[in-house]
């Protein structure tokens, strides 16, 4: 994906979006909302994420302030927010190869 010419500010990320950043984090106690929920604890989140992303919340003509509600909102961190990222755009990740004891490539 392209990086956005956009500032942050335009694309909806300014001085409010770090106060409701920081009620978040506080909310969730730092911890990623997703690891949790599947029984990991104690994983530190890193970023602040839609539940129902940006994009689908502009096609059900959602407001701004329903979009960026703390209820639509969850700490998440690096690793469970990229699959999530890909998986709303779309995308999968290829299984690694590697050098099979047969000398063929596998997955594994």
């Amino acid at each position: 994906m392209a990086w956005s010419k956009l500032s942050r500010q335009e694309r909806g990320y300014g001085a409010a979006w770090d106060r409701v950043r920081k009620v978040v984090m506080e909310r969730d106690g730092g911890l990623c909302q997703v690891c949790l929920k599947a029984g990991r604890y104690g994983v530190i989140a890193y970023a602040v994420d839609h539940i129902i992303s940006k994009a689908k919340c502009a096609a059900l003509r959602w407001s701004d302030a329903r979009t960026d509600d703390p209820s639509n909102l969850q700490a998440i961190c690096a690793p469970c927010h990229e699959v999530k990222t890909e998986a709303e755009q779309g995308k999968t990740k290829r299984p690694k190869l590697t050098i099979r004891e047969d000398g063929w490539p596998g997955s594994e």
